[in-house]
């Protein structure tokens, strides 16, 4: 999968999208199972923004129910075993504890109540999944019991607590690239660094849409029967330059903040209350990920970062929760920001986004007033990104001359995913490459899937030559096989998004230079720019 501007301006596309986070990148692999040609773009690098800036979860949200929102919740339910089915390899099961206290909106009676229409919710979960997919129903806990798996709880109130199973994406840009991969597999185009500029419509009908190469500069014209507007925090942006008509939706965008420490959690994750809010902590690549606050955000959504005050916040919810942690700043190993778009109704509070729904809204603007083949794909969440992407691309069809064959994501693998079961799969990953550690070689495996010989294979003697530590000999193919394969083409794409130790902590300045050094040789940097993306990197890395 290389990178290929002119490629946008060959053709005639059924389907542009505009995007290439979770909702565009499941749009794309859609559409392109359903045999139209489709051109996804992104202003930045794939997963670059919201859909990275998660907590890294496939859930129903357990936490919605208290808001009445049990269709939203079934959905996510459904959805999550879904994925487990899709995605094996990149999608597991995690278990939480939920502690109870005294007060009756976190008493162990409400919270039972809380799991129990949860696993009603979720009675086919284990149904035609992969055995490591498997999730048991809740059990309760006793106090001791519940100190046993979170000893850095507030013991005052505690009455005990539960434990219960969601799902985790081991990384959210792996899985966006793998449905990108996968559509481009199935004939579709993709360039990150791509940027929507201006809308048109040829005498045809036709969309025709100038987009900038962010890289180069230079220019194409897109030409599509239908666009789709898959912006997340960026749509309405994109509604206000393609269309005329006033805008259909307001979207609010939530500023969630979460950041990565050593590891805390013995493996299990924690769903802690907090007033009317909560606290995720999360093991994660062998570390805990802390997961999040939400405050609305009405800045440019270009500025989003996490400022000195975010953290603290998220900090002090951490000190509140679990305050036998002992946790500081000096602990933080890496900080992160997002913006959830959410759609925003009339009964919503201004500036309260914590209770606003995280449900998706499809606007057809043809039925407002505005252009024909014209679609926004707005809110939404990772978990349920599939479902919306279906109901798309279901309305799409209305403006290509094509018969609708059907969605085929609900059972299609992804291109990368394992053929047979997923246990099987890593154990043979161990035996064709017995040179590395077993539980090194299951992480990578698990990351690239059924093509993690490819990228093993990668050409990288000149970057292991200069590369140190443990990772050297698996890094520098991982290096390599992103620039050549992976559309990499900022030091931040590889470190940050395609390979996940940038994220923990896990590469140090001279490995970092090392990378920087080699991309700049692949890639023709100048000193100047290759300066400037070291910088870009260390600003992406630093903790306010």
């Amino acid at each position: 999968m290389e990178r290929d501007f002119s490629s946008l301006s060959n053709a005639v596309f059924d389907m542009l999208v505009i995007g290439g986070g979770a909702t565009g990148a499941a749009i794309a692999w859609d559409a392109c199972l359903r045999g139209l040609h489709v051109a996804l773009i992104d202003k930045s690098d794939f997963s670059a923004a919201t859909s990275a800036a998660s907590s890294k979860l496939m859930h129903g949200g357990l936490r919605y129910l208290a808001n009445g929102e049990i269709t939203l919740v079934r959905e996510g339910l459904r959805e999550r075993r879904v994925w487990g089915r899709i995605a094996p390899h990149l999608v597991q099961p995690l278990p939480f504890v939920l502690p109870t206290y005294k007060p009756l909106m976190q008493s162990k009676w409400v919270m039972g109540l809380g799991l129990a229409a949860y696993d009603l919710l979720a009675f086919d979960t284990n149904r035609k999944i992969d055995p490591a997919q498997k999730m048991p129903s809740r059990r309760a806990l006793t106090v001791a019991q519940t100190l046993g798996l979170a000893p850095g709880l507030a013991r005052d109130g505690l009455t005990g607590g539960y434990i219960y199973h969601d799902g985790q994406m081991l990384s959210p840009e792996r899985l966006c690239l793998s449905m990108i991969r996968s559509a481009v597999a199935g004939g579709g185009v993709a360039v990150n660094y791509a940027r929507a500029d201006a809308f048109a419509h040829d005498a045809s009908g036709l969309h025709c849409v100038t987009v900038r190469d962010m890289r180069s500069r230079r220019k194409a014209t897109v030409r599509a029967k239908t666009v789709v507007n898959a912006a997340g925090p960026w749509a309405d942006f994109v509604m206000q330059s393609a269309s005329t008509a006033p805008a259909p939706k307001q979207i609010m965008r939530s500023k969630g903040i979460h950041f990565i420490t050593r590891d805390i959690t013995n493996g299990v994750a924690m769903a802690i209350p907090l007033e009317d809010e909560h606290l995720f902590v999360l093991p994660w690549q062998g570390c805990t990920l802390f997961a999040t606050t939400d405050t609305a955000f009405t800045q440019d959504p270009d500025t989003v970062h996490p400022d000195s005050d975010d953290i603290a916040a998220l900090l002090k919810k951490v000190q509140t929760a679990l305050p036998r942690l002992g946790l500081t700043r000096n602990d933080i190993v890496y900080a992160y920001a997002g913006l959830r778009p959410l759609v925003a109704d009339a009964g919503d509070a201004p500036g309260q986004t914590y209770g606003m729904s995280r449900g998706a809204e499809i606007v057809d603007h043809a039925d407002q007033g505005g252009p024909l083949g014209l679609i926004s794909a707005l809110g939404g969440k990772w978990t349920t990104c599939r479902r919306l992407a279906q109901q798309v691309v279901d309305l799409a069809f209305n403006y290509v001359d094509q018969s609708d064959p059907g969605c085929r994501t609900m059972s299609e693998p992804l291109d990368d995913a394992p053929d047979g079961p997923l246990a099987a799969f890593l154990e043979n990953a161990q035996a064709r490459h017995s040179t590395y550690a077993p539980a090194q070689i299951s992480r990578l495996a698990r990351l690239y899937g059924k093509r993690l010989d490819a990228m093993l294979e990668a050409p990288a003697s000149a970057l292991e030559d200069t590369l140190t530590g443990a990772l050297a000999p698996h890094l520098a193919a991982q290096v390599s096989y992103a620039v050549s394969q992976e559309m990499a083409v900022c030091l931040d794409d590889v470190v940050l998004r395609r390979v996940c130790d940038g994220q923990t902590g896990g590469l140090d300045d001279s490995q970092i230079g090392a990378i920087a050094a080699y991309m700049t040789a692949r890639l023709g940097w100048s000193s100047a720019e290759k300066n400037r993306q070291i910088k870009n990197l260390n600003l992406a890395l630093n903790i306010a």
